[in-house]
């Protein structure tokens, strides 16, 4: 028989993969929690890691239903104060301790489908919507064994709600994070300072959406600066839509020029930004990737052509802006490449 540790690793190749046979849809992963009890100990585990994320949006009441069974005699005081009744039935008790086995929190998810467990009170208001978050967060940080990713998506509409991630109580939570996304826009930069100051110990950072919304836009874009330069070993940093303030971020890489490997742009807008001596300096990087970004020039993209980046191994160039730059940058990129081609193949021999 296999032990748990071995079902889990293969199990994961099962993991979102559904087998789709005439109109049927089989879902190969739950269908592991119906064969004994260690594979169902096994799957839930994975299942587990990403709730938010892989639950249908049909499924969220059930899912925050069976996060707030997990609560105790004295969380339930807790919402009982702040006006929620969660009755206690023993045959309503988890077979699993499910919060132990949240890897991946998509944040802004789970807002929704506390909203939507709060329209089963007839009231949707925000004083449930908090009181409930708040709760869940403070039993993911006492009994999660350790965040591996967290996603931050914000319309600007939930900035209360997104204040409790800042919450002394959640900082265990979010500390060993090594994976964090922030789809920007953040009024508030109490976050992104409480977060640079936990959340020293990533490996990738994906930023997503800067824009300027209006005259705190800035400083988000600061403090992002902030949150960059505060880690202890940054791998891999991702641009993605990005259309201002890339100026005031590009030259915080250079305080991670040991550590990152991977740098990617795709649609960013380079509007008045520095020369790129920041890239020029990341001495480790192996791959590079710019794609359908704008406004380069030759000036600023300069740096790149001088450096000497002994591990760069791949360099992605596409459809950027304006044609004449894309060029350079492109034949700049297939001598990289090709230099990397003529290693392997001299290893080979």
């Amino acid at each position: 028989m296999l032990i748990p540790d071995v079902l889990c690793e293969i199990f994961k190749y099962l993991d979102d993969r559904d087998e789709v046979v005439g109109s049927k849809t089989f879902r190969s992963l739950h269908s592991c929690l119906l064969v004994n009890r260690r594979w169902c100990e096994s799957a839930v585990s994975i299942l587990w890691s990403n709730p938010f994320h892989r639950c249908h949006k049909r499924g969220g009441k059930a899912l925050v239903q069976i996060l707030l069974n997990c609560l105790n005699h004295e969380e339930r005081q807790d919402l009982l104060e702040d006006g929620i009744y969660l009755p206690f039935n023993k045959s309503d008790c988890p077979i699993f301790d499910y919060p132990n086995f949240l890897k991946n929190l998509d944040y802004y998810q789970m807002i929704l489908f506390v909203r939507s467990w709060c329209s089963l009170l007839d009231d949707t208001s925000d004083q449930y919507v908090v009181a409930i978050l708040k709760s869940l967060l403070r039993l993911f940080a006492d009994r999660s064994a350790s965040l591996s990713s967290l996603t931050i998506r914000s319309a600007g509409l939930d900035d209360d709600k997104f204040m409790l991630l800042a919450s002394p109580e959640v900082t265990p939570l979010i500390r060993p994070v090594r994976n964090l996304t922030i789809s920007c826009y953040f009024p508030k930069d109490n976050l992104l300072t409480v977060l640079a100051k936990n959340c020293r110990n990533l490996h990738s950072l994906r930023i997503n959406n800067l824009s300027a919304y209006d005259e705190t836009s800035i400083h988000n874009a600061k403090k992002l600066s902030i949150l960059i330069e505060s880690q202890r070993g940054l791998k891999q940093i991702v641009f993605s839509r990005c259309r201002a303030f890339i100026n005031v971020i590009m030259p915080s890489l250079a305080k991670q020029k040991r550590t990152l490997k991977h740098i990617r742009f795709r649609g960013v807008d380079f509007d008045e930004c520095c020369k790129w001596d920041a890239l020029k300096s990341c001495t480790k990087l192996e791959k590079l990737e710019i794609t359908e970004c704008y406004n380069l020039d030759f000036n600023m993209v300069s740096p790149l052509f001088k450096s000497h980046h002994r591990n760069l191994k791949d360099v992605g160039i596409r459809s950027c802006e304006p044609c004449e730059v894309n060029d350079d940058l492109e034949a700049w990129a297939y001598m990289i490449n090709t230099r990397r081609r003529r290693r392997n193949s001299s290893s080979s021999t």
